[in-house]
């Protein structure tokens, strides 16, 4: 991964976004939320394997538009693994109240990205979603002062929308790791696959623990 045009973004540390609960709601600007709970009533589906399961369809769209890229190398889809720790060198707590640094925003220029975490029980807090929306006012870059963040739970998997600056996904801890499977297509090409903007001293989230 590489720093977009090797930008380092000063911002005022002092700001703090408040973290919310995930649904496919309140994270529709910036891409699609798996939530079997909260989209079986609303949700197209079938019935599926002899009956004994529902299917619900094309919740998260999978989108590979790497013909777009300068190099013209075109990307296949890779499953991936994230076995991701607790940034605990980020985080501060106060009294029920958590702070996290983020110090990262990135993106995935071509393509859409889908995390779907493994071995966490399904009602447990267990990672945090940062997304920004791009400021078309100066070159696309992140607008981290309309930024969001989301708690989501052990049921509930995310996709980023093509382009969607986002965290490094943020398990929360602490003390132990949280593993992702994790579907992106990827042509190889650093600047092609991923883009960084680095952010100091970086800007706070919090959450209620």
């Amino acid at each position: 991964m590489v720093v977009v045009d090797k930008v380092k973004v000063t911002v005022d540390s002092a700001r703090v976004i408040e973290a919310e609960m995930l649904t496919p709601k309140s994270f529709a600007t910036f891409g699609s939320v798996f939530s079997a709970d909260e989209q079986i009533q609303d949700a197209e589906k079938t019935s599926a394997n002899q009956g004994t399961a529902t299917k619900l369809l094309k919740v998260a769209p999978v989108i590979n538009n790497s013909e777009q890229a300068p190099s013209g190398r075109m990307a296949t889809a890779n499953w991936n693994i994230f076995r991701s720790y607790p940034p605990n060198h980020l985080m501060t707590k106060d009294g029920d109240t958590v702070s996290y640094l983020a110090r990262v925003l990135e993106r995935h220029p071509y393509t859409t990205q889908t995390f779907i975490p493994m071995g966490l029980d399904a009602h447990q807090i267990g990672f945090l979603v940062i997304c920004a929306p791009n400021d078309t006012a100066h070159g696309n870059l992140p607008d981290y002062r309309r930024a969001r963040a989301f708690l989501c739970r052990g049921d509930q998997s995310v996709t980023y929308g093509v382009g969607t600056w986002h965290a490094p996904m943020v398990a929360l801890g602490p003390g132990y790791h949280l593993d992702f499977a994790v579907l992106v297509h990827e042509n190889g090409v650093p600047n092609e696959d991923c883009e960084e903007v680095l952010y100091e001293p970086g800007f706070h989230v919090s959450y209620v623990v």
